[in-house]
Parts: C-alpha cells; structure tokens; sequence
C-alpha cells in the first residue's frame, strides 16, 4: 500500500541477484485500465531477459477492484507481498502526500477528507488512491476481496516498522517465501520520506496520466526502442528528486484526529489480527 514504505522494500529487493526486477520500481499494468488493455506485451518492455523470478511493485493495487482477477488469470500461482504501515500514520502521510502533489486542496482538513470519500467510490484507481486516505488503510477489508482468488500461503504481509527497525530480519521473512537463497542486504537509508514539492505542476505532469502535456509526450514513446530508452535512463525518478523539497515535512496529527482514527480503524484492526495474524 502506498505511504507504507514500498520503496524501501523495492531498493532491498533490487539486490538480490536471483530476482528480476521491474526496470521502473511501479507498473500500474494491473491496476489501470487504459495500461492493461495494452497487453502483457507492454509488462514485458518492463523486464529485461534474464531468467530468474521477477518482481515488481504497484502501490494501487490493494484498492483495486480489478487487479486480483487480472493477475489470477495471468499467472494463478503468483506470490504476492504486502506491505503495511500502522492505518492512523499511513492515513495522515497519505492525505499529506496529495495535499503536496496536488490532488487534495491544501484548505482542506485530514477529517473534512473522510466526508468526502464516498464522492469518489466509484472513480477510477488513482483517485480513489490519492484520496481516499481511510479507505486505504482498511486493510482487512482490502486483503479479504483478494482472498477470493488467492490462497492464504501465496500472501506475505510485512510491517513497514519491522523493515525499518530490522531490515536483514524482514528481507530473509520475504527471501525463504519466494523460496530464494537468503542474501545479506546492504542496509539502507529510509527512503521516499514525505517531502513538499518545488512546483506542483511539475508534480502533476509525472504523476497525472491526463495532463496535457504528459498526453502530448505519449505520441512519441509509442515507437518501442525511445519508450525503452527513456525508461531504462530512470529520468523519472530523477524528475521526482529533482522536484522534491529536502527537509520540508509536515505537522503532527492532531489528537482530535488520531482519536477519530483510532475508533474507526479499531474493528478492521481486530479482524486483520484475527484473520491474518497481523497486528498494527
């Protein structure tokens, strides 16, 4: 789930030589229509040819309606971990990131946000990613729509503050799942930490799929050998970087807010435990 530490998680996995990463650390094929419809030709420009187990990241997914009936019909046997963050923070951090990359308006308070959820039920996975900050961090709801096509033992759900305070402990947990030899990692610095950004335009060219100037670039990356180019030169996460304010976080939560949190995530958390042995 997104604001959980998946980069994190990625930049670990990315050092194990027996496993293929994806060239750009998310491919939303599963998650956004207009993706998938391209065909499981578009996730292969994504991986080089080596053999080995591939891997890679899509923090829309949890909330997808869609994505689990798509990946059991492209590979039913697929082995799939998740990675979760305490809701209450996960919630905050998320609500903080849209306000900083503008999809939420700044005027706008983290509770004035829950009211406004159910106005974007039925929209489609990046909004509903972007702003819905509660719904996101339900879960048990989330992992039990994927129960129906997945068995329990093909889910691994890590905890962001296990891979934070012992990552070696965390990535031999993910190492023997994949059933891959356990490799030392080189442990890193936390990752993606929450950041304001220099221009919010700039932030909505590389992350809204409809901006019109990102609409006006497609043309060209539909000739296959400048769309793989520009994909193995990373210059989008150089643009994410380049953009981001260093140091710049954002408020502590309110205790009114974290009171609210607290009662209303209490009933999911219980069953998440109850269910999947995980507690938050």
């Amino acid at each position: 789930m997104g604001r959980c530490g998946t980069t994190s998680l990625s930049e670990y996995i990315k050092q194990h030589p027996d496993i293929n990463c994806s060239s750009v650390k998310e491919v939303h094929y599963f998650s956004i229509e207009e993706l998938f419809e391209r065909g499981d030709s578009y996730l292969a420009e994504h991986f080089n040819n080596r053999s080995g187990i591939t891997s890679m990241a899509d923090t829309y997914l949890l909330l997808s309606k869609e994505g689990p009936a798509r990946i059991h019909a492209h590979n039913p046997n697929i082995k799939i971990t998740v990675l979760l963050r305490e809701p209450t923070s996960r919630a905050y951090s998320n609500y903080h990131y849209s306000i900083n990359n503008g999809y939420e308006r700044k005027d706008v308070t983290f509770l004035e946000t829950f009211q406004n959820e159910s106005d974007y039920s039925e929209e489609g996975i990046i909004l509903r990613n972007n702003l819905c900050h509660f719904e996101g961090s339900l879960y048990f709801k989330q992992l039990s729509f994927w129960l129906n096509y997945f068995k329990p033992d093909q889910l691994l759900i890590l905890k962001t503050q296990d891979l934070k305070d012992d990552p070696q402990l965390t990535m031999n947990k993910f190492f023997d799942f994949l059933e891959v030899d356990r490799f030392k990692v080189r442990i890193l610095e936390a990752q993606n930490i929450a950041k304001k950004v220099r221009s919010k335009s700039i932030q909505q060219f590389l992350l809204n799929r409809n901006h019109w100037l990102r609409k006006t670039v497609r043309a060209p990356l539909k000739i296959k050998w400048i769309k793989g180019a520009i994909i193995k030169s990373g210059v989008n996460d150089k643009l994410h970087q380049f953009n981001a304010k260093k140091g710049e976080g954002y408020r502590p939560i309110l205790e009114e807010e974290a009171k609210f949190c607290a009662d209303y995530f209490e009933e999911d958390l219980r069953l998440l435990k109850e269910t999947f042995g995980i507690s938050l």
